[in-house]
């Protein structure tokens, strides 16, 4: 892991688009997202520095919201060292809750947080834009406590 910087955001807005095609981010939007002052964003990278998935985390006082995860191979574990990563970040900054929202058919990432303890509060009904048409968000959270550590990878 390592944070993302400046040099990162024409490879990051690549990845956006190839992700999250329905709402990509725009290269512009990645440049203030990683460089807003009460976000926070690393990237999970290979041997050779290629970006294998990255995360953000805007933290807010008592609470933090996870601005997105994204991952290029599914099922090796880089969305969860991720979601750790988000965590661990909002317990430093001594955050109580971590708040995310995830679209309703994207299952693979529902059951990932699920597994991770967070629990459905609410439903944003067509927040997410696609060809096919609005799609909801579902919005998590989990309380977080300095008693018991997030897992780690």
């Amino acid at each position: 892991m390592r944070p993302l910087t400046r040099a990162d955001v024409p490879v990051l807005a690549r990845l956006e688009y190839e992700l999250f095609p329905d709402e990509a981010w725009s290269i512009d939007m990645v440049l203030e997202e990683i460089t807003h002052p009460s976000r926070d964003y690393v990237a999970a990278v290979d041997e050779g520095g290629g970006i294998l998935g990255y995360a953000g985390i805007f933290l807010a006082g008592e609470s933090a919201d996870v601005q997105t995860i994204g991952t290029v191979r599914e099922g090796a574990g880089i969305g969860r060292a991720l979601l750790d990563w988000c965590e661990q970040r909002a317990l430093e900054e001594c955050a109580e809750s971590l708040f995310l929202e995830v679209r309703r058919d994207n299952t693979r990432a529902r059951k990932l947080y699920e597994r991770a303890g967070f629990g459905e509060i609410g439903v944003r009904r067509g927040y997410y834009r696609t060809p096919e048409g609005p799609v909801d968000a579902i919005v998590m959270h989990k309380p977080l406590s300095r008693m018991t550590p997030p897992r780690t990878a």
